[in-house]
């Protein structure tokens, strides 16, 4: 099982047809709270909801729960003082990978720094 992270989903449904989509389909993708929020978050029309809440049911889901916010407030906390700052949503991400032990897909370069003090987590390479 992978974690992916909004912006390899939000390019999944963008192009369904894609390399990428072909990839996603193959593999076993979970999604978790914060990325499919973001995802909701930048639909378009009512219908475009309806679309993404449907395709959700088709990935697993990784419960969360107050453990999670916790765990995620200490990762935020040592990066902090170490003087790196990542968003929330992508601190609670990779909070989540490592709580399950699966990598995270993702583009997005902070998550490297985050892997720098906590080389737990692990990230898919494509």
């Amino acid at each position: 099982m992978i974690l992916a992270d909004t912006n390899i989903m939000v390019d999944y449904f963008r192009s369904r047809n894609s390399d990428l989509a072909v990839k996603v389909d193959s593999l076993s993708i979970a999604l978790c709270g914060p990325v499919r929020s973001e995802i909701l978050h930048g639909a378009r029309t009512n219908e475009e909801i309806d679309d993404f809440l449907t395709a959700f049911k088709t990935f697993e889901n990784l419960p969360t729960d107050d453990y999670d916010w916790e765990g995620t407030g200490f990762l935020l906390n040592t990066l902090r003082s170490n003087g790196i700052q990542v968003p929330l949503a992508d601190a609670f991400i990779a909070f989540t990978a490592m709580k399950y032990d699966i990598p995270l897909w993702t583009k997005d370069s902070h998550f490297k720094f985050i892997q720098g003090y906590y080389p737990e987590l692990k990230l898919y390479e494509q």
